[in-house]
């Protein structure tokens, strides 16, 4: 189906626009949506993301080029995707630094208690 007539389709708010976004980009999509996260659960999420906000941001806007649009789309998800997961790896990291450190100053203070008795 031609790029045209899927945009028309969004605008006249029809559900087969996402159906034929779905067939047409679905692969391409997914790819960008992969080539961020690596992980297939992930990369679907985003690409269901995608549908989503096409639906949503279609009928104001007009994209002249709905792959790149698309596209644009995928990849803004995929790397807000890659963020929350880094933040979430990072502040268990940083509780188990935390722990290293406490078990650190707790060995310390009994050594030190042990001396003084």
């Amino acid at each position: 189906m031609e790029d045209t007539v899927i945009i028309n389709l969004y605008f006249d708010r029809s559900e087969k626009a996402i159906q034929a976004t779905e067939e047409k980009y679905s692969k391409y999509c997914f790819s960008i949506a992969w080539n961020v996260l690596y992980d297939k659960e992930d990369s679907d999420e985003c690409v269901n993301d995608t549908w989503l906000a096409a639906w949503n941001s279609i009928p104001p806007r007009k994209p002249a080029i709905l792959s790149v649009f698309l596209g644009k789309i995928t990849r803004n998800l995929a790397i807000d995707c890659f963020r929350r997961k880094k933040a979430a790896k990072r502040s268990t990291e940083h509780i188990l630094e935390l722990c290293k450190e406490l078990e650190e100053i707790e060995d310390v203070t009994a050594y030190s208690l042990n001396d003084e008795i």
